[in-house]
This record gives C-alpha cells, sequence and structure tokens, in this order.
C-alpha cells in the first residue's frame, strides 16, 4: 500500500501543470450496490470514453479505488486535461449514480490528498481482497513521469534553487539504503513575501 501511495503521489504531482488545464478532483459513486472491481472498471471505461468523445481530446487522468462501508465500489479521479463542464452535464455522461467535481486550486500537495483514499481501514477489514488481482489505481498513458536526480552536485543545486517552493518534508528508514530524506516541491505555489 505505501509503494502504491508513492507510486500516485509522484505521478499526480508530476502532472498538475503539464497538460494547460487546471486539475480537476471527481469523485465517482454507484447507486447501485455495485461491488465488483471488473464490473466497476468497465463502467469508468465507458465513462472515459464518452468523456472523450464528447470533448474531442485524449484525458489524462489518475484514479484511486475505494471501497464505500457497503462494499460498493466508488472512484477518486484526478483529471489534468478536462475542459469546464457542468456538474448536470457530468452526471449525466457517468449516468451511474452521484459526482462530485472540484477543481483543485487550494492543495499544495495534490498527490498526497489524493493517497488519503487508499486508506488502512480497506486494508483492516479485508475491503481490498475484492482487489486482488486488480490495480488499487490505474492511470492514462502518456503521463509525465517524475525525474530522479542522483547526482550529489545536482541534488544540492536543485534543492538550493527550489527551497522556496518546499511543500512536504519528512525521513524514513529503507531496509536496504537506510535513512531516506524525501523532500517534496511545488513550483506553482504562491510564495509569501516576508515582511
Amino acid at each position: 500500500m505505501q509503494k502504491s501511495k508513492s507510486e500516485i503521489r509522484r505521478l499526480i504531482n508530476s502532472n498538475i501543470d503539464a497538460w494547460g488545464q487546471k486539475p480537476k478532483f471527481l469523485t465517482l459513486t454507484f447507486a447501485d450496490n455495485v461491488t465488483d472491481v471488473k464490473t466497476a472498471n468497465y463502467e469508468f471505461k465507458k465513462f472515459r470514453q464518452r468523456l472523450e468523445y464528447h470533448f474531442d481530446l485524449k484525458l489524462k487522468y489518475v484514479v484511486v479505488v475505494e471501497f464505500q462501508k457497503r462494499g460498493a465500489v466508488h472512484y477518486h479521479v484526478v483529471l489534468f486535461n478536462l475542459p469546464y463542464i457542468k456538474n448536470t452535464e457530468l452526471s449525466a455522461i457517468w449516468g451511474n449514480g452521484f459526482i462530485k467535481i472540484n477543481k483543485i486550486t487550494e492543495v499544495d500537495n495534490i498527490g498526497a490528498y489524493v493517497t488519503k483514499y487508499m486508506t488502512k481501514e480497506d486494508y483492516e477489514t479485508n475491503k481490498t481482497d475484492k482487489l486482488v488481482g486488480q490495480k488499487s489505481y490505474f492511470s492514462s498513458r502518456g503521463l509525465m513521469k517524475p525525474e530522479e536526480v542522483l547526482d550529489k552536485k545536482e541534488i544540492d543545486r536543485v534543492r538550493d534553487d527550489l527551497s522556496p517552493f518546499k511543500v512536504y518534508e519528512s525521513t524514513f528508514e529503507n531496509e536496504y539504503l537506510g535513512s531516506i530524506n524525501y523532500t517534496q516541491y511545488n513550483t506553482n505555489r504562491v510564495q509569501k513575501k516576508s515582511d
């Protein structure tokens, strides 16, 4: 679960400003108690195809699968290149139940915001048994991949250049590498002026 969360967080944060639109956060639910992941994923695929046809574009997205208390599948989706669409119109295109869409503007670490839906509760209550042989998340093709810098001098240079944009920092232990310092930056973050 931690590896998936890290992958999603990095993938989302690498694509926030890559597609010419403000990203949107979409929740899709089923009115019927759809508990089978394959069935739900098929419905999501048809929704994506209708949306792409409607807007004549190839959607760029990351989707996290979650289960409601009643066991029904629902989705949390970050859409990177969806133009404005009215809630009612989007709901009609989904056609399976409730939707909620928000423009993402006030979140520094959108990847972390989305991965909070990959809850430990699902793993403890065995709801994720339904994900055996399935992915807990999926994404569109052609997304920007996060860059890894390994050269010490380059790391120091990048760290200095990006220091005003730091949004998250943590340290954790890895059995193979020892202590890992993780820092995340958001270059579109509005800098606060110092007095």
